[in-house]
């Protein structure tokens, strides 16, 4: 009997060594607890490893405006537990750290291959745009005492696909060769009224201001105004590339972090 006591008692011990605690979401007190005594049997990466998953969690899980999340903040800088519990419980109740950073990293792997899938088969299509004859200068506006230089680009798009265009979403940089940091940079979205048809071009003249007024960008050798076309909407005003990369970016990320 005693020998039978010591057995139940060595494996209770070895129980306790053996399984890790696990989030328990039942009310405030206890999921706090549960967070207490896991931060406490893990080592310093693995808590890197969760904060870094409670942080992606708590943006996911809270509040969103125009869809995309609105906390961004970790659940232990948050003031108020019932939220954290509101927002987190359910995704945390019954798992241990790893499972926790596990079950993330699976889904955040589904989601970058679907988003990169998205991205392959839409980006191709941005190709149907074609822009030509880009410049930067700067020219004289006004009249009397307004006669002043003001900075301009100019280029020419042409729609070479099948389908009438609505709408344009450029992203347009000054650069010098030899040069890694562009000199100016700027997104603009042109819209057609009308449209701009199939095998249809059209002159843009666009005044920019900010960096791209400053004096000594009016003498740089070898200026080059470069254009890049990163999205565009059809007549129904449906965009071509509906996947977000900023958004694969910051996933693929936080993946990376997680390992």
């Amino acid at each position: 009997m005693k020998r039978l006591s010591l057995i139940i008692l060595s494996c209770l011990l070895l129980s306790g060594c053996i399984f890790d605690p696990v989030f328990d979401t039942s009310n405030v007190y206890a999921f706090q607890n549960s967070l207490a005594a896991i931060k406490a049997k893990l080592s310093n990466d693995d808590l890197r490893r969760l904060d870094v998953a409670l942080r992606y969690l708590a943006a996911e899980s809270g509040p969103r405006i125009n869809g995309q999340p609105f906390n961004t903040v970790s659940m232990a800088a948050n003031a108020n537990p019932y939220v954290n519990l509101a927002w987190l419980g359910p995704r945390l109740n019954g798992n241990t750290a790893a499972g926790v950073v596990q079950n993330l990293s699976i889904k955040l792997d589904a989601e970058i291959a679907e988003l990169e899938k998205r991205l392959g088969n839409s980006e191709g299509a941005l190709g149907s745009v074609e822009v030509r004859s880009a410049s930067y200068e700067w020219r004289r506006t006004g009249a009397g005492r307004s006669n002043f230089e003001q900075p301009f680009i100019e280029f020419t798009v042409r729609n070479g696909g099948a389908t009438p265009i609505s709408r344009i979403y450029f992203t347009t940089t000054l650069v010098s060769p030899g040069r890694s940091i562009p000199w100016a940079r700027q997104e603009f979205v042109q819209t057609f009224n009308g449209g701009l048809e199939p095998r249809e071009k059209q002159q843009l003249t666009l005044q920019v201001g900010g960096v791209w007024n400053d004096q000594q960008l009016k003498y740089l050798p070898n200026a080059e105004l470069k254009v890049v076309v990163t999205n565009f909407e059809d007549a129904n005003g449906a965009r071509m590339i509906v996947a977000n990369s900023d958004l694969l970016d910051f996933k693929r990320k936080v993946r990376a972090a997680l390992r």
